[in-house]
């Protein structure tokens, strides 16, 4: 394997010598960290210097699921991506290197280009390095390194709101309560029956139902309530404390273990089944998506479809617009009649002229109440989408942000189908 570290400006200041083979492909690893967006910006260089068909991924694990800050950085790349030509895809993982290794042996690359790693010195002790496991799987692959970059720390209001945590359910910690009085029962009915000494190994099974079910704070209710219902039920002398019986330490310390791991367990397994779960939905809307392009015949039929996706995705209202006759025309919206004031017309005339996001929860005309994404290929900005909500948020939410991302590049696709097909027409 080769190694570049590519810390100047682009791929094309390194005066890289590469003999041209047919099929050269580049595939862009794109992360949640801040080197997201430099990722993008080498792997473009460098596809354009070798005259290569390039193609970016996200690797979306159960921890960047859960950390919205991450999908958005990874929805920005992804968009910067589409702007410089690239086909985009996300795909789940449980990890990141495992996931790019599977990818790259189902559709292999020449070349990779990755972030360097960011990740903390306490998780680089229990994981892999990325390099490295692409280096043993794949030797012939270039590995092409983007400099780090810190991402930023804080992240918008939809962002906060998509992390806030679960409220804690009261009616779980009762049914870990309910579970360890039912074995506190069959506890002392075995004591009866077999004689002995009590059975407090009993009191795993309402542990690891609460920690399986509800998670580490239940789990650690009942852990909690099956100590001291041991100690005072059950232990001789009956109906009295005695905390500091070795019995009770041994008791307390297993039950805990076992809460401990069979939340984690489970958590990690609930994760990836989500995660599996949502990412087929998506893909499954993603080709629905496609084949309604695809039997879309004008350009009416195209922005009819466009606005009933993105409103469906996005809960939010949308308008097309296509530029006709030197000016920029409504073409179809699911408001009518269309709010749309000043400010809304200069975000979309800016979007228009520079070919970048404008409008609410940009840097762009930030007043605006409408939100306007261009929809570019290589022919350049073919028309606009304009997307609003009705409580005046950023209608894109970040955990909708890799989907939206894709979303956006088939209908820039079947636009470009529209724009051969008229100037063909018009030959």
């Amino acid at each position: 394997m080769i190694l570049h570290d590519e810390s100047g400006l682009n791929a094309k200041d390194a005066s890289l010598k590469v003999e041209e083979v047919a099929e050269t492909r580049i595939l862009a690893a794109v992360s949640g960290s801040g080197s997201g967006e430099r990722v993008v910006e080498l792997a473009a260089d460098l596809a354009k210097a070798l005259s290569a068909s390039w193609h970016a991924v996200f690797i979306e694990t159960p921890r960047s699921a859960r950390d919205p800050a991450i999908a958005r950085r990874a929805a920005d790349a992804l968009a910067l991506a589409l702007r410089r030509g690239a086909t985009v895809s996300n795909e789940p993982d449980d990890d990141v290197a495992s996931g790019l290794v599977a990818h790259l042996a189902g559709s292999p690359v020449e070349h990779l280009v990755i972030g360097a790693p960011t990740s903390e010195p306490k998780r680089r002790w229990f994981q892999r390095s990325m390099i490295s496991l692409v280096q043993e799987r794949l030797p012939s692959v270039t590995v092409h390194i983007a400099p780090a970059t810190a991402p930023a720390s804080a992240f918008d209001g939809a962002d906060a709101e998509a992390s806030l945590p679960s409220e804690p359910n009261l009616r779980h910690h009762l049914f870990a309560l309910g579970l360890v009085a039912i074995t506190l029962c069959l506890a002392e009915l075995a004591s009866l029956l077999i004689g002995g000494r009590p059975l407090n190994l009993l009191f795993l099974f309402p542990v690891i139902a609460a920690a399986a079910r509800f998670g580490i704070g239940p789990a650690l209710t009942a852990t909690t309530a099956s100590v001291l219902g041991f100690d005072f039920f059950l232990l001789q002398p009956r109906f009295h404390f005695e905390p500091t019986t070795p019995i009770i330490f041994l008791t307390l310390a297993s039950l805990l273990a076992v809460a401990v791991y069979t939340s984690w367990v489970t958590q990690a397994l609930r994760s990836r089944v989500a995660l599996s779960d949502r990412s087929a939905k998506e893909n499954a809307r993603i080709a629905s998506f496609a084949q309604v392009l695809a039997r879309a015949a004008n350009w009416k039929e195209t922005a009819g479809a466009v606005c009933d996706e993105f409103s469906s995705v996005l809960k939010a209202d949308v308008a097309v617009f296509r530029e006709r006759g030197g000016r920029l025309e409504l073409v179809d919206a699911t408001m009518d009649p269309l709010s749309w004031g000043p400010i809304d017309q200069a975000a979309l005339d800016w979007c228009w002229e520079h070919g970048v996001s404008a409008g609410r929860g940009t840097t762009n005309i930030a007043s605006a109440e409408w939100r306007v994404e261009p929809l570019r290929t290589s022919l350049g900005t073919l028309a606009v989408l304009a997307f609003v909500r009705s409580d005046g948020r950023d209608p894109i939410r970040a955990d909708r942000g890799v989907l939206f991302s894709t979303l956006i590049s088939q209908a820039a696709l079947a636009h470009e189908r529209l724009i051969l097909e008229d100037s063909l027409r018009t030959e």
